[in-house]
């Protein structure tokens, strides 16, 4: 039921990662996967039988079960307290014109726990929810909701159980949240293209990196490079080495028949920059294994 994601607007969501452990959007998390949060300090496990992913352009993670059964797990940060968090809580939510969740009874408030359950209204077969928040003690107040079938719940309610029993309040680390990306790691096997193009302009740089420390080039702006030599430009070949750990970097391109070029590296909103260019980073399966 896609109108369900929408459930990400039960707070304010702030699910921020860093980087070298930092959950990738579009990535599948299978079960038993450790999810980790070190910019809010939350660190958990994916439950069994569920498989979750950080969508696209959102900071929340969700959770569905194996299968084609429906179901929603999600985890989120803001920085509410548990007291403003409960005011909150007594909100009716509505997701879209027809569905409405509203808190059922009296939440529960156990130190720095609290739990709740939920009604939900107007979905095609009948929901509820259930949720555990948990201030870590650090300006962060975690969430854990699930939002499953009536039918199916008290199955599902075990393997949210088993999410809770694993997640753990941890004292946050702060920096940048490119503060771990490892440039090294990152580029081997990697493809790195950029392709602009207009009417009356089309330019396609490619570089083929490879976990051996070898690579090929396909060069036809010379400005990549950082150089109005044209030995450069073409199909080329040699060894590359990087360095750096966090936003930036540098990558060094050694020719087999030109002198070495280093390359100004850099991450920004999950984007990479070369020499302050867009570039895009794939997977180069080409490599020998």
């Amino acid at each position: 039921m896609k109108e369900f994601v929408l459930f990400i607007l039960f707070t304010h969501l702030g699910l921020i990662v860093l980087a070298q452990d930092r959950l990738k959007p579009g990535a599948i998390y299978e079960q038993g996967q450790e999810i980790y949060a070190p910019m809010v300090g939350y660190k958990g496990v994916v439950p069994d039988g569920w498989f979750g992913t950080l969508p696209q352009e959102e900071e929340v993670f969700l959770m569905i079960p194996n299968g084609n059964a429906e179901g929603y797990m999600f985890i989120n940060a803001n920085h509410s307290d548990l007291a403003q968090l409960r005011k909150d809580w007594d909100q009716h939510l509505s997701l879209t014109d027809e569905l409405v969740i509203s808190l059922n009874g009296e939440p529960a408030i156990d130190g720095k726990r609290m739990t709740g359950n939920f009604d939900v209204t107007g979905s095609r077969v009948p929901y509820k929810g259930y949720a555990v928040a948990m201030d870590g003690g650090y300006g962060w107040t975690l969430t854990l909701s699930l939002l499953a079938p009536v039918e199916r719940f008290d199955e599902f309610i075990k393997n949210f159980d088993q999410l809770v029993k694993s997640s753990e309040v941890i004292e946050p680390k702060i920096g940048s949240v490119y503060g771990d990306f490892n440039w090294p790691e990152f580029l081997k096997n990697k493809y790195l293209m950029s392709y602009l193009s207009s009417t009356q302009y089309r330019e396609q740089n490619e570089v083929w990196l490879c976990g051996d420390g070898t690579f090929r080039s396909r060069i036809k702006s010379k400005g990549m490079l950082k150089t109005e030599n044209n030995a450069y430009k073409g199909n080329k070949k040699g060894t590359w080495t990087a360095e750096g750990i966090g936003e930036k970097g540098r990558l060094t391109l050694d020719f087999s028949k030109n002198t070495p070029v280093t390359l100004d590296m850099e991450i920004k909103d999950d984007k990479i920059f070369v020499n302050g260019g867009r570039f895009f980073a794939l997977e180069n399966n080409d490599c020998k294994k």
